[in-house]
């Protein structure tokens, strides 16, 4: 919308309105009186003709699914954007920043194509997260400010941070953390709970413990990395 071509930002206009107004159609027996005022300009823009005489919503075909429309792709793909985003917004918030305050973000690849991907998130990252630019590294510099992990993806932003402050992040997080694997892991040591419940469950717990612990580690090599108070 603010960077493509005319035919792009055309082409995402009208998306955005079929969008919007297939959502009308469908939410509007929850909410009925809303849905019926919004559709009444939205369908014209769509291309929908209104009957003088008296056009209502209820009137309107309700969405059905297209599962062949299905792209779990695109959902993986967005998905893993819409992560990265709250990552960067949860970096801000730790560190206090600004709304206004737009700064630059440091992101390492786990992998070349991870990297690919990055640099293809950067542009909306850069909008979505008030970012002054993105740089995607090879590896993140040494420093105390916290990092971000997703998957195999590191988030760092580039700012001077308070340290003590910093400590008391690491220090929290670290026992939320150690608390964590220590609930999930007395399940599985617990041969009740594992006979009783079912595979899924219990894989579950397996890689809520994994994933803490990868985490923790990181966290630690973290704080290893903080100067001395």
């Amino acid at each position: 919308m603010q960077t493509g071509t005319d035919a792009q930002q055309r082409g995402t206009r009208r998306t955005l309105l079929r969008v919007l107004e297939t959502i009308l159609r469908l939410a509007h027996p929850i909410v009925p009186f809303i849905t019926e005022s919004l559709w009444q300009t939205v369908a014209p823009l769509t291309g929908v003709k209104l009957n003088p005489a008296g056009d209502s919503i209820m009137l309107q075909a309700y969405p059905e699914a297209n599962l062949d429309k299905l792209d779990t792709d695109a959902e993986s793909w967005m998905t893993k954007l819409k992560t990265l985003t709250d990552s960067c917004r949860n970096l801000r918030g730790e560190m206090q920043l600004s709304p206004a305050q737009r700064v630059p973000l440091l992101m390492q690849a786990g992998n070349a194509d991870d990297k690919q991907q990055l640099h293809a998130f950067a542009p909306y990252l850069q909008a979505l997260a008030k970012l002054s630019e993105v740089q995607i590294l090879d590896a993140l510099p040494e420093s105390p400010a916290p990092v971000s992990i997703v998957g195999e993806t590191k988030l760092m932003l580039k700012v001077e941070i308070d340290l003590a402050a910093e400590r008391e992040r690491l220090t929290k997080e670290t026992t939320r953390l150690e608390t964590e694997i220590n609930k999930a892991q007395a399940k599985l040591d617990n041969e009740g709970f594992v006979a009783r419940a079912p595979a899924a469950v219990v894989a579950q717990e397996k890689e809520r413990v994994a994933n803490f612990s990868a985490t923790l580690a990181k966290l630690r090599e973290q704080f290893s990395k903080l100067p001395p108070a």
